[in-house]
């Protein structure tokens, strides 16, 4: 008897296995450099995000006005007056119509 010749179908599933990992890769290569690109020209430009808490040197004033329904001491009445500070004309007279 002649002898069985084995199918190609494993050699040909390495292959295939082997081009996906290596296409991954270098799209993942590819995807790091392009980001670094990006990221870095931020960078040199100058670019800075906006400080959280407001401009770090700004002393915040907290009044009854803004802190409402807070007192003046109360510790989450610094996050309500920015938030009261950070609105327009219009929109604070809107709050304080509201509140009245």
């Amino acid at each position: 008897m002649a002898a069985v010749q084995p199918a190609g179908f494993p050699r040909i599933y390495a292959v295939v296995k082997w081009a996906i990992v290596i296409a991954l890769t270098l799209l993942a290569i590819s995807a790091a450099a392009f980001w670094a690109w990006i990221l870095g020209g931020f960078a040199a430009s100058g670019f800075q995000a906006p400080h959280p808490a407001g401009r770090p040197g700004e002393a915040l004033v907290i009044t009854p006005e803004c802190a409402w329904p807070y007192s003046v001491t109360d510790r989450d009445a610094e996050a309500v007056c920015r938030m009261f500070q950070h609105l327009t004309p219009e929109q604070r007279a809107r709050v304080l119509e509201r509140r009245r």
